[in-house]
Parts: C-alpha cells; structure tokens; sequence
C-alpha cells in the first residue's frame, strides 16, 4: 500500500522534480516529433528537458552541503521549507527556460511557489497554483492560440476548481487533473489547423502531461498509462451528426485549393532565429510592456516571463537577433543570450521546395462588391466573401499573390484562430504574412491609405496597424430579435448604433440612430468622418447624414462611398 501524502512538502516537491528529469528524458523524442507548431524544428523535448533539468539542479543546491567558516569541513544545511524548495523550482525554471514550451511551463512551477506560502501544498493550493499559472501565461503570451499547452492548461485548472473540495484526498485530485489535461491533448489537432494537418497532438502540451503524470506518481505511487504520442496521416472530428469529419489540410494548397503530394511538403518558418535571453530590470517591471511591444514589431512567438523575483526571460522568433537583444538592452541587463537559426527556409529553397518570391501585397478580405471594388482602386488585392471566408479560401487568396510579404486586412470578418494557422501555413509558399488588427472595413482603408512598399515590411505593418488602431469604429444594424443592452430595450426593427461591440444607440429611425452614432464619436474629437454604405441603406439615409455633418460638424470631413456588405446598413469610422 502507498502512504498517499496529505500535501506536498519540500521533500515530496523535490521527488517530483526528479522524476520529471528521468519522465521527459524518456519522452523527449516523442515530444520532438510532435513539434510542429508554431515553427517545426522538433527541439520542443529537448528544451522542455533542458527546463527541467535546471528546475531540479536549483532545488538540489538548497540540499547540498555548505563549507563551514570555521573549518575545512562541510555541513548540513537545515531541511529548506515547501515555499523555498518551490521557489527554487520556478527561479531555476525561468533561468533555464527554452523555447517556447519551456518558458510557459516554468510559470506553471511559478504558479505553484505562488501558491506555496502558506506552508505543504494540498488540494485547494494546487488549484490556485493552477490557476496562477494560467494568469501569468495569458499575460506573458502575447498571441494565445487554441490547441497548444495553453489549452491544456486551461482544461487542467478548470477541472481542479471543480475537484479541490473532494474528500476523496490529495490522490483523486491530482489524478483528475491529469486525466482532464489528456483529454485536452488529444482535443488540440481539432482545435488548431496546423496540428491536424500533421495529425499531431501539441507538443508543448504533451509536456505538461508529462509534468501532471509524474506528480500523480509521486502522490500516488503509480505513473498514468499513456500511449505514444505520434503524427498521423488524418485527424477526424466527429460533427454535429456524429459522424467524423476530415479536419482541412493547410500544409500545400494550389490555387485550385488541391493538397499538395505529401513529398512536396516541407515545413518552412520565415523567422529565421529564435532569440532567447535572460533580463535583470532595475526597479519595478513598467518596461516590459514597452519591450513586449518592440518584440511585436520584429517577429513573432513573443514571451516575457518572471521569475517573481526581478529575473525575466525573453523569448522571440524573428529575422533581425540583434534588434531583438538591443530592445532589452534599452532597458535592462541582458544575459545568457541564446540565439538558434532555424534554417529551414533557406534549406528548403536550396533542395527546390520553396519559391523565391520578392514584392509585396496587401490582402483585404472585405464583404460588398462596391467594397471590393473600393480596396482595389486602393491598390489591395482583395478575397471578397458574403460570411468568414473559410482557411483554405484564404491561403489561397495568399498564394495567388505570387510575392514574398502579404500584409492581410481581416477587417473583422476573419476568426483570429483561422489567421494564425493560416499565416503558418503559408510560409510552406514562401510568403511571409502580416496580419494587421483590423476590426472593421473602415479600419482596413485607414491603414491602406498609409501604405508604402518602399519601407521596410516591420515599418510598413506598424504603420498601417497604427493607422487602424487609430480610427475609432461604429456599425449601424437593424435588430432582429429583442433584447436588452446599454441603451435600453431593442424591438425587432429597431435600428442598433454599436461602438467597440456595445451597442450605445437604440432609435425607431436608421437616420436618427445614425446622427447620434456619429454625434457620439465625434465627441472625442475627430477630423475624418468615413462612412461606408451598406446594402440596406437608401439614398435619403446618406443625404440625410451628408447634411447633419455639414450643419453640425463643420470643421470634419465626411468621406461617404458605397460598400454594399449585407450585415451593416453603416460602418463608421472616424480619425
């Protein structure tokens, strides 16, 4: 029989941490060949193992005997306490932290030194370890994606909440975790396009199930049985009528949609280097979020993690390593620079797989063939579409550019999780994709008026999502059903002024709705009013507006065309 422990204590921790050293050195080459999102460079076990490792060497130094002042000898320390030997584990994570997977689970042992204050970890102070945990990935992630280590996470926390007042003891609880943690593995191919194409479950969180496993063993005395984790050749679904449904390729699409030959395919980042470094910043953490931002600009797979402690880790994927390190340069005192060129690219185009494209393109993605014609008279390539275009109509759209830099305009009508797998999957074309914040159609000719291929695409990309971000968006609906919002009782009919999501107008008449929509924005200030009619709007409705800006806004410019989108009787924005 196993004496199941009440709570883990600073020996149980450090038991724990052993055995993840030996459980990802046995799994690192499994989790290696999962490793295909978001570049794939099959290192994702090898860091996850180099994380680890350091996690457990910190912890062994609060164990090892010290030199004594007096003497040549060397004694015993006394036995360190739960919180030291946790916060051993998350300073010792975050130091050796690598890649991507390796720096997010070092706050899952972060999350658990949070929690270790109050003394031996139980029940309730896992599931707010967990819960830590999740905040400070959410907040050191700078583009969260469904179907990675962040998902099982979620899933691990959340079924802690549910299980923590168990009575059943510290065994069941932890046992459910990791039980909810696989589940949530094998759900992230059909979460994330790239991971189905490859018929791969995600790396990253097959690492943290190794993490959950072995702290159920070391609880319980027995190890989860799981099977091997491989790519294979499908991943199917089941759909709403329970049969299974073919999750869509993204890896080689022609422009006639077709998958390419399996031989064909060669996995390709653009990114050519993943920068790493350790950060010492001097006072309070106000910099990072102008070193996050400054990241952003130069790549992408941006993390910033802390070690609760002053000590950050930084992790980027972009083509300039040295703008990378001279940003946290500006602020602090980076060490431990670490710098891997990916090379894929280059080897691909070398063995012929990948074209050399130069030039560069503008892709709005827009509904309302007035729209279209608008944005093309702009000089953007357009993907017109009545709803969300699917992701292989948008690859497509991508491919058929023939440049090597496509900066996309979703224009709110694109998912965020269908812009991140499809701009992964168009690196296997050779293109390099930008997607700018663009949550409406008016926003997307801000940014297109800015435009300029001459500049650098970093340049260019933060120049027209400046533009974007700087023009204040609003709709004009009509209501189909009632409801309650911020201005009162909607009927069926009624026409809905909505700013930032929230409806603010509610009025019999579009034309009144409409008036006071742009009363309401222009309150802030504004020099520019764009209005883009939409397929329900009549000429009165327009006139109507021409002569309300004219008489009361005299000192604004009012820019009105037609767009024709169905959903909108207006977009609004305002400079």
């Amino acid at each position: 029989m196993v004496d199941v422990p009440l709570a883990l204590d600073g020996p149980v921790l450090r038991s724990w941490v052993r055995d993840c050293v030996d459980a990802f050195e046995c799994c690192r080459d499994e989790i290696n060949e999962l490793n295909v999102f978001p570049v794939a460079d099959s290192d994702t076990g090898t860091n996850l193992c180099h994380t680890i490792r350091s996690a457990a060497e910190a912890v062994e130094t609060l164990y090892a005997p010290r030199p004594d002042a007096s003497s040549r000898d060397e004694v015993s320390r006394p036995a360190p306490s739960t919180a030291e030997v946790a916060t051993a584990l998350a300073t010792g994570a975050v130091a050796g932290a690598r890649g991507n997977s390796g720096v997010i689970l070092s706050q899952v042992l972060r999350g658990i030194a949070a929690a270790s204050g109050g003394g031996d970890l139980d029940a309730k102070a896992l599931t707010v370890a967990l819960g830590r945990a999740l905040e400070l990935v959410n907040q050191a992630v700078s583009t969260p994606v469904e179907g990675t280590i962040i998902s099982v996470l979620r899933a691990a926390s959340g079924t802690a909440e549910q299980v923590r007042d168990s009575a059943d003891g510290l065994g069941v609880f932890v046992r459910a975790v990791a039980e909810s943690a696989a589940a949530a593995l094998e759900r992230t191919p059909h979460q994330l396009a790239v991971l189905g194409e490859s018929g791969a479950v995600d790396a990253g969180g097959r690492g943290l199930l190794v993490l959950l496993d072995c702290l159920v063993e070391v609880v319980t005395g027995a190890r989860p049985a799981r099977p091997v984790f491989r790519r294979r050749s499908a991943v199917e679904a089941p759909g709403r009528s329970g049969q299974p449904i073919t999750t869509l390729s993204l890896a080689r699409a022609d422009e006639a949609g077709r998958e390419m030959r399996p031989e064909e395919h060669c996995a390709a980042g653009v990114e050519d280097y993943e920068v790493m470094y350790l950060l010492d910043l001097p006072g309070d953490a106000s910099g990072v979020p102008v070193l996050r931002e400054r990241l952003e600009q130069l790549g992408n797979s941006v993390v910033i993690v802390g070690d609760g402690d002053g000590g950050w880790s930084v992790h980027v994927h972009c083509e300039d390593a040295g703008a990378a390190v001279e940003a946290g340069l500006e602020l602090g005192r980076p060490r431990r620079i670490r710098i891997t060129n990916f090379g894929l690219e280059e080897q691909a185009r070398e063995r012929g797989a990948l074209p050399r494209l130069e030039g560069r393109a503008v892709l709005a993605v827009v509904t309302g063939v007035e729209a279209a014609e608008l944005f093309a008279g702009e000089g953007a390539e357009v993907l017109l579409c009545d709803g969300p275009p699917g992701p292989a109509d948008l690859l497509n759209a991508i491919v058929r550019t023939r440049v090597g830099e496509v900066v996309v305009l979703p224009n709110g009508v694109v998912p965020a999780e269908d812009l991140v797998a499809v701009g992964a999957a168009a690196r296997d074309h050779g293109q390099q994709v930008h997607l700018l914040p663009c949550g409406s159609m008016v926003q997307g000719l801000a940014s297109l008026a800015v435009h300029d291929p001459h500049r650098a695409i970093t340049d260019d990309a933060y120049t027209m999502a400046e533009a974007a971000a700087g023009t204040r968006a609003a709709t004009l609906r009509i209501a189909e059903e009632r409801a309650l919002t911020w201005a009162g009782t909607c009927e069926p009919g009624d026409a809905l002024g909505m700013i930032g999501g929230e409806i603010l107008v509610v009025e019999k008449r579009p034309e009144q709705a409409a008036q006071t929509l742009i009363d309401l924005m222009l309150g802030t200030g504004g020099e520019l009013v764009t209005i883009l009619t939409g397929s329900g709007a009549s000429e009165s409705l327009a006139d109507s507006l021409t002569e309300h800006v004219r008489r009361n806004h005299p000192a604004t410019e009012l820019m009105l065309y037609p767009g024709g989108q169905g959903d909108d009787i207006l977009q609004i924005g305002v400079e």
